[in-house]
């Protein structure tokens, strides 16, 4: 037979978002229930073992399928089901619901198949018979299970398996193994249901539930299923004994034939094996009034042991196991039973029935689970149609936790998951539980079938609001139903398997592989080609298919399809919300759902990854969200609407933690699309991502976006998108950034892009603290990995200061200077912000190390401002420095204009004044041709002299007035600079400077300089002609006062002085008295009479001590009135008198010094004596 393909579930519904905590992944369907034409058969069980499926039908057997896995090269690839066989177990009535049970064993290789009431045994995995060498019959039962779940989840390496038989009157314990032993009988009949951890279990029959503890004969009535099913109490009387039989009793057999096609069994026919299911028995003997309540005894005793029976001589305990086998294992009592009815459809009759009991209603079946290895779950109602409750017990019959409440009572149950508090406690991950019923319910007035979800390990507070439906309605065709009543809905059931298997959820390796994204701008000659993008494509599929594996432990059947019912990965599960919020319509356009989106962020934020598969999720979960609501801007934005702040906000902080590839975000937005930049393999994303990327672009032409940074896309995008690549400038060095070479390549270019955006709107001028410049300058002075792409934006936005900042972070001096030239010599630079450029030139050339940039540029700078030029070659203090000589010469050759300047620096700098006659040169050339070509320059000087001697004494020095009326032109800087040079340099190496060659330079414009003219005359000693200049030529009569005492240097530093004749001495008296006599003269030629009466006054009486009386009175005009040199006679005659007195104080001083002498000589010859001298 062909292999039965294994389906894909959302293939069959993909209008079906998987939001829930549990999806449906088809496990096998178009399953052949009958061999021939028969209808309406259904599948009543499901068992699944290593790669062996056996599905029990309604039509009594049990189809075999083999699975094949799928191919190991195709990652996405399902397994495939072979028909492997066909079997009817034999039956001892035709009539019932088919194969009721499969029951595994695999520990012993055994199955136990129970079939309408009868049960067989065979060996697994073919199905063939089992014990056949004991000659086994079927056994009349209502159930077989209870294997210990404890030894099941332990992995006990216990011989055997003991298995619960529900014999019409009792419960039977057996252990299967080689041979199936009998342990002993329970008395508990009709049991319909039962679960064992370790020595306890919990059963029910059609009324009520009862706690058992197995081994010690120990019993705790529980409750009942229905309300309607309680008893009063009856009277409390002695305990009653569990019958244990100590041992089987031989008895006839009575067998009842078939009327199908199948074996039959005669009822003569002795079995030499089957005593294993009989034992001489007494019917127990109930306590008067007592009702059926899982074990007769009285609910108000809460917990009832048997009598232990006679313990035999030297053992103590329960009755020995024992194999039992031949005629003797019979019972006639039990073989002699009848053939047992179907489970009875309406409640027992045998008690009178109450009023309100009278009205037929539909039995509840009685469910239990054991989430945990001490608790119980329960179902009671009211009613199939009624909410029904679920109820936790422990191993002590007490209420363990909360109920829970289902929305009808369920049909079937399961649960799923240890829960939280156990698999805290165990140290594993996290596990929620759950329960999932099949149950149905009314939806929009229609009955509905299929699984509520609930959780059991919350309380009942917390949990109370977690609800969840998976309806498998559109899972069949319709009018494929049950009954009359309700013709659409589907048989449907529930189970868990014995092993799990491992499930492939394609879904999440569709989402979670990596796929090429396409770039808005993608060149093709660069790309990958298709086969290479194919090979890639597979191998992320592959790897991500390890995300896929999910176990899976329970089966869901609908009439002739078998599904896993699976818990969904969280990726899926969330991915669908996100789905549901990616449009206002379901598959409609993109419209991202804002408060949706925000709500599943809120829900996983600080959620934390148990496993790798929980890591990737959420990851790609995290990134989907901020994708959709980053779109949610760029469509507004696009719709010409300025977004709220919170928003905006809300998408950064969604953006931050998702650390999505900033250039997916990028290839988003125009303009700056072309700054993406990808390695040769592509760029590389999830595929779900890359799918509503794919549906966006093709959805929205993004390049018909208005751009104006003014409106809403500087608002909404370009300001959150300059935040976002902020926070991912500060990844840089992070090894956990894939691509990270391209990535901060996109991420400096777009960010200096998007600031050149902004700062647009900015006046020139320098940057402010906290502005967009301010940004712009800390993004390229720390350096960007785009920087050929920022040169280029920087020249094409004219900021050709910013880009000179981009070569400083790289130490590229000659280009920061040759962009700097590009300025200063007029190029637009739209910042503005170069303020004052040559000096920032200059200092700049101060920092650097190489010698011929330092040359070359600072050569440009002395011709451009020679006076920032010269501070290149004199400063002591940079990098790179210059001899005088070798400066002078790289100057006289490249920049003249500036050999004054730095002449300058030399000499009123550094005090080497040996350059200063080469200065002097330079500051004649200088203001004679400004002479010579400037009437304006001649002009000025005449006015100077004009309003200088216009003032009224007293009044500054003409060198003071003319410093401070001082005007910007150069040649009247340099003027003062060559007074001070000519007049200052008496006795320095400057003194050296040819006076009769300057003399005859200056004389054509003796008018115009006449400082300079008296300060040759004074070199040349021609005082006459220098005290004329001042006195008549500048009126300056203060400074001709002052060269008469000085002798001439006038214009020059203090500590300096000069004489007639240039011997640097100081002028004697009566050099001094000879220049005043000149002085004298010159005053009294003044041609304003005021003024020659008023200097002349006050030179005599302020320096008439360097006059004489006689040569003065002959000089004064006879006319002129005595009060005008009153003072000076005074003075004079005052001279004279002491004169006078000083010479005969004199006199007598002399002369007590000669009378002092000769009285000494007296007293010397006295005292000597005589000399003889003989002569010849």
């Amino acid at each position: 037979m062909d292999p039965i393909p294994t389906l894909n579930a959302p293939d069959q519904h993909t209008s079906t978002l998987e939001t829930g905590s549990f999806i449906l992944r088809s496990l096998l369907s178009d399953i052949p229930l009958s061999d021939g034409d028969a209808t309406g058969v259904k599948i009543t069980c499901v068992e699944l073992w290593d790669e062996n499926l056996y599905v029990g039908t309604s039509a009594g057997e049990i189809v075999h399928f083999f699975r094949i896995p799928p191919d190991p090269d195709d990652p996405s690839g399902q397994p495939s089901f072979i028909f492997a066989s066909r079997l009817q177990p034999p039956v001892i009535q035709s009539t019932g619901d088919g194969v009721q049970q499969i029951l595994l064993l695999p520990k012993v290789g055994k199955a136990c198949v129970l079939c309408n009431n009868s049960l067989s045994f065979y060996s697994l995995p073919e199905l063939s018979p089992a014990f056949t060498r004991l000659n086994l019959k079927p056994l009349n039962c209502v159930w077989v299970g209870g294997l210990d779940q404890d030894a099941v989840e332990d992995n006990s390496h216990e011989t055997g398996v003991v298995v619960m038989l529900c014999l019409r009157t009792k419960l039977r314990l057996v252990r299967i193994g080689e041979e199936p032993v009998k342990i002993r009988d329970i008395e508990f009949g009709g049991c319909l249901d039962t679960v064992r951890r370790g020595n306890f279990a919990c059963a029910a029959d059609s009324r009520s539930y009862a706690l058992l503890d197995v081994v010690h004969q120990q019993k705790i009535p529980l409750f009942p299923i229905s309300p309607q099913d309680e008893e009063p109490p009856p009277e409390i009387g002695p305990p009653p004994r569990l019958n244990v039989p100590s041992g089987p009793t031989h008895g006839a057999s009575r067998s009842v034939s078939t009327t199908s096609g199948r074996q039959e069994f005669d009822g003569r026919t002795r079995s030499s094996s089957l005593g294993i299911f009989g034992g001489p028995q007494k019917e127990l003997t109930r306590p008067p009034g007592s009702g059926r309540h899982g074990f007769d005894a009285p609910e108000s005793i809460s917990r009832l042991q048997s009598p232990s029976p006679r313990p035999r001589p030297g053992r103590s305990g329960p009755p020995a196991e024992r194999p039992l086998s031949g005629a003797s294992l019979f019972s006639n009592d039990d073989a002699a039973e009848k053939a047992l009815p179907p489970i009875p459809r309406e409640r027992s009759t045998s008690r009178q029935p109450s009023p309100e009991k009278s009205k037929t209603s539909t039995p509840l079946r009685p469910h239990i689970a054991s989430p945990t290895p001490t608790e119980f779950l329960l179902t009671t109602g009211t009613g199939l149609s009624d909410p029904g409750v679920g109820m936790f017990v422990n191993l002590d019959g007490d209420v363990s936790r909360g109920t829970i409440e289902f929305s009808s009572y369920p049909d079937s149950l399961v649960t799923d998951g240890q829960g939280v508090e156990l698999s805290a406690m165990s140290g594993e991950n996290i596990e929620e539980g759950f329960v999932l019923a099949v149950l149905k319910r009314i939806i929009n007035e229609k009955p509905q079938i299929g699984v509520e979800i609930l959780r059991w390990d919350v309380d009942h507070g917390e949990g109370a609001g977690f609800r969840e439906w998976l309806s498998v309605q559109d899972l069949v065709p319709s009018g494929t139903g049950e009954g009359e009543d309700t013709p659409d809905l589907p048989h449907v059931g529930i189970k868990r398997i014995l092993s799990p298997a491992e499930i492939s959820i394609t879904a999440v390796s569709a989402k979670l592989a990596m796929k090429k994204l396409t770039l808005a701008h993608d060149d093709e000659g660069k790309s990958l080609d298709a086969k290479s993008i194919s090979n890639r494509e597979k191998e992320e599929l592959g790897l991500a298919s390890r995300f896929c594996q999910v176990q899976g432990r329970n089966v869901l059947w609908i009439n002739d399809q078998i599904w896993w019912i699976v818990r969904n990965p969280m990726v899926v599960r969330l991915d669908s919300r996100l789905q549901s919020a990616q449009s206002a319509v379901c598959g409609g356009p993109l419209q991202p759902q804002r408060e949706k989106i925000e709500l599943l962020i809120n829900d996983i934020r600080g959620q934390e990854s148990r496993t790798e598969a929980d890591f990737f999720g959420l990851n790609y979960i995290r990134q989907k969200a901020a994708m959709l609501l980053f779109m949610d801007l760029v469509i507004r934005t696009a719709s010409g609407i300025i977004v709220f702040e919170h928003e905006i906000r809300t998408t950064e902080e969604a953006m931050f933690e998702s650390e999505i590839d900033p250039r997916v975000m990028i290839n988003l937005l125009p303009v700056l699309q072309d700054e993406v930049v990808e390695s040769p393999q592509g760029i590389w994303i999830p595929g779900g991502l890359k799918e509503i990327i794919d549906q966006f672009l093709e959805e929205n032409d993004v390049s018909q976006m208005p751009v104006d940074t003014s409106g809403p896309f500087g608002d909404n995008l370009l300001q959150l998108m300059k935040r976002y690549l902020f926070h991912w400038r500060r990844k840089k060095g992070f090894g956990s950034v894939t691509d990270s070479q391209y990535v901060f390549h996109t991420v400096d270019a777009t960010l200096l892009h998007i600031l050149l955006l902004l700062d647009q709107q900015n006046p020139p001028g320098p940057a402010s603290a906290g502005s967009v410049r301010a940004e712009l300058n800390s993004v390229v002075d720390h350096g960007v990995d785009c920087f050929d792409r920022a040169i280029f934006l920087l020249e094409d936005f004219k900021r050709l200061y910013i880009l000179s900042r981009l070569y400083q972070s790289r130490k590229l001096s000659s280009k920061v200077l040759a962009t700097w030239k590009r300025i200063l010599d007029g190029e637009t630079d739209l910042g503005g912000d170069f303020l004052d450029g040559e000096g920032e030139l200059r200092k700049y050339l101060s920092k650097i190390r190489d010698a011929n940039v330092v040359k070359a540029y600072g050569v440009w700078l002395a011709n451009r401002a020679p006076k920032l030029g010269v501070q290149v070659f004199a400063d002591d203090h940079s990098r790179v420095t210059f001899s005088p000589p070798e400066a002078l010469a790289i100057l006289r050759e490249g920049a003249p204009g500036a050999v004054k300047d730095y002449l300058e620096h030399l000499v009123f700098g550094k005090k080497q004044t040996k350059h200063a006659i080469e200065l002097i040169s330079y500051y004649l050339t200088i203001v004679l041709s400004a002479l010579e070509t400037s009437p304006a320059a001649r002009t000025s000087l005449a006015e100077t002299y004009q309003t200088y001697r216009a003032l009224r004494p007293p009044k500054p020095t003409y060198r003071q007035f003319i410093t401070d009326n001082a005007i910007g032109d150069e040649w009247w800087h340099s003027r003062l600079r060559l007074l001070q040079l000519l007049g200052s340099a008496a006795g320095e190496e400057a003194s050296a400077y040819d006076v009769p060659t300057i003399l005859d330079q200056l004389r054509p414009w003796e008018k115009e300089l006449v400082p300079e003219m008296i300060i040759l005359y004074g070199r040349l000693g021609r005082h006459e002609e220098a005290i004329r200049l001042l006195v008549h030529g500048l009126g300056d009569y203060d400074t001709a006062v002052v060269y008469c005492l000085l002798g001439g240097g006038i214009y020059r530093p203090s500590g300096h002085s000069s004489t007639s004749g240039g011997s640097g001495n100081t002028p004697t008296y009566e050099e001094q008295r000879t220049l005043f006599s000149h002085l004298l003269r010159e005053f009294l030629l003044i041609t304003d009479l005021t003024q020659r009466i008023e200097r002349t006054g006050e030179l005599l009486e302020r320096f008439g001590q360097w006059f004489d009386v006689q040569d003065v009175l002959l000089q004064i005009p006879d006319n002129w009135n005595v009060e005008i040199f009153r003072g000076f006679l005074v003075d004079a005659l005052r001279r004279l008198v002491r004169e006078r007195r000083e010479t005969g104080v004199v006199r007598a001083l002399c002369g007590v010094v000669n009378l002092r002498a000769a009285a000494e000589v007296g007293e010397r010859v006295k005292e000597l004596g005589p000399t003889v001298e003989k002569v010849g």
